[in-house]
């Protein structure tokens, strides 16, 4: 086999800014693999008043009924205001399309009733039991690019 002469470094140069070039244009960005997300702010209120427990948790559900097929399930949790802000695999927003809500929100110091201080805490909840499904909750919201104000507010009723 014949002695080729090495090719300098500077002849590699334009091939390593092509494949860098490539790179970027192809999206190494979002590791995530969520795609495009739209900020989701809310408030959320029960009979009225901020919902503002630590424990809060708010989840929004792909409805594929309504055409939603995303895999990804937004999460967020409230303030001291009552007001949450939606992740989704630690980037801001939500997916757009049509989600369920499901809001769950317990004392923060649960004890079972008939036991002594301590053991078996059974957490009391604090929104009625229809939220904290899929299923029975009545909470639907339509995630899109440019929502009108007060779009992802979520009023709880007891």
């Amino acid at each position: 086999m014949p002695n080729l002469p090495a090719r300098p470094f500077r002849h590699r140069l334009p091939s390593l800014a092509t494949l860098l070039l490539a790179w970027l244009a192809f999206g190494c960005g979002d590791a995530s693999g969520v795609g495009k997300t739209f900020p989701v702010v809310g408030r959320i209120t029960i009979n009225q008043e901020p919902l503002t427990a630590k424990s809060t948790v708010v989840l929004f559900k792909p409805d594929a009924s309504k055409g939603n097929t995303s895999t990804f399930e937004p999460i967020g949790s409230v303030d001291e205001n009552g007001d949450y802000t939606l992740l989704t695999i630690g980037k801001k927003g939500a997916p757009p399309g049509w989600y369920k809500v499901v809001v769950t929100a317990t004392e923060s110091s649960p004890v079972h009733p008939n036991s002594p201080q301590g053991h078996r805490p059974v957490a009391q909840s604090l929104v009625p039991a229809k939220y904290g499904q899929e299923k029975t909750s009545d909470l639907s919201i339509e995630v899109v690019e440019n929502p009108l104000p007060g779009a992802y507010d979520l009023k709880l009723t007891k």
